[in-house]
């Protein structure tokens, strides 16, 4: 579930000052109070940017200095914090520097490949006579391949073709 900015800034005050704060539903009260308090250090260490939906996008010199500041000792949960970013993700980039290096964290597009591959681009530049006929000649051999396949399953079952 995503939260508005005004509504974290109004949880963090109310824990801040005391108050009882009441989830939003949809999950168990332990769980977001763990949010708030999620926010409420970030908001500390960095203030209302780390509250953004809208962050601006890391570039791998920035992956690479909060990994570096991980090999020299720091804990993940501390760098991510202090850079307003989750400890998975870092935790993620990590692993990818680990595996990968220098390059891995270089490479942009990650995730899911799209599901259905690109169609080919039909030219719109007329086919030349020798094109048509091989094509003409290759729709006519299939359409035979198929009257005798439709010919033979038709007579494994023992019926008659259809007319048409």
């Amino acid at each position: 579930m995503r939260f508005t900015k005004e509504f974290k800034l109004e949880c963090i005050r109310k824990y801040k000052t005391g108050e009882h704060i009441y989830d939003p539903g949809g999950c168990k009260h332990k769980t977001f109070i763990d949010k708030v308090r999620r926010w409420v250090r970030i908001y500390d260490s960095v203030g209302e940017v780390g509250l953004e939906h809208k962050k601006p996008k890391r570039t791998w010199q920035d992956k690479m200095d909060m990994i570096q500041r991980v090999l020299n000792g720091e804990s993940i949960q501390s760098v991510a914090l202090s850079n307003g970013i989750q400890e998975d993700l870092l935790s993620k980039w990590y692993k990818i520097y680990q595996e990968s290096g220098i390059d891995g964290l270089k490479l942009d597009r990650r995730g899911r490949p799209p599901k259905m591959a690109k169609k080919p681009k039909t030219s719109n530049e007329p086919k030349t006579k020798e094109e048509l006929e091989k094509e003409l000649e290759y729709l006519r051999a299939e359409n035979e391949y198929l009257k005798k396949l439709n010919a033979l399953v038709q007579k494994r079952k023992g019926r008659q073709p259809k007319k048409k």
